[in-house]
């Protein structure tokens, strides 16, 4: 295994390689350096993968693995690099508290419900951290009525859980609300 595997045309080789390197640690120094490929490789999969492969030796990449993540949360198209860079920051959140209020507004509403479920999770404690408590509430406040994560936001900001006695006439009427055509909206008629 070497470089030229790591930049081969085909992805699956490319990954495959990767995932071995998370297996056997000897051969990751072989690699080179993993950030461009976490940053810029076509793949998802290979970006996740070389991220893991960071990870597993984040001793030696400190410095460089909270950015790389906090960029890839903010950056990546893709949800698979996305969950392995938020994995990480949560299981750091208390050396990486920064980092995760920085990516809070993007994070809640990333499309990969793991994603929004794991910046959730960690809004509690940036809540008991004055310097993040004030703006992180802002941001929860404006998701306490999503279909989705509604109840989780509140539950985190402490308020009661609100049962809707019509699920089906509450979705109808989200829905509704949000086609209503406001005046000052424009409309082209061609």
């Amino acid at each position: 295994m070497n470089f030229s595997a790591v930049s081969h045309s085909d992805w699956e080789i490319r990954d495959t390689v990767m995932e071995i390197a998370a297996v056997v640690p000897c051969f990751r120094p072989m690699l080179g350096p993993l950030p461009p490929l976490v940053r810029f490789d076509p793949s998802p999969y290979v970006r996740a993968a070389a991220l893991r492969c960071l990870i597993l030796d984040a001793q030696y990449h400190q410095d460089e693995l909270p950015h790389l993540c906090e960029s890839v949360v903010l950056l990546d198209a893709d949800a698979e690099p996305r969950r392995v860079a938020i994995r990480y920051l949560h299981s750091t959140l208390a050396k990486n508290i920064e980092h995760v209020f920085r990516i809070l507004p993007k994070a809640i509403e990333d499309t990969d419900s793991e994603v929004r479920g794991l910046i959730i999770e960690m809004c509690s404690t940036l809540l008991v951290v004055e310097e993040y408590a004030a703006d992180t509430v802002k941001e929860l406040q404006e998701w306490t009525e999503d279909s989705e994560i509604g109840a989780a936001v509140r539950a985190v900001l402490g308020e009661p859980c609100v049962e809707r006695a019509d699920p089906v006439g509450h979705i109808l009427a989200d829905m509704m609300n949000s086609l209503r055509i406001h005046f000052e909206d424009t409309i082209d008629c061609y």
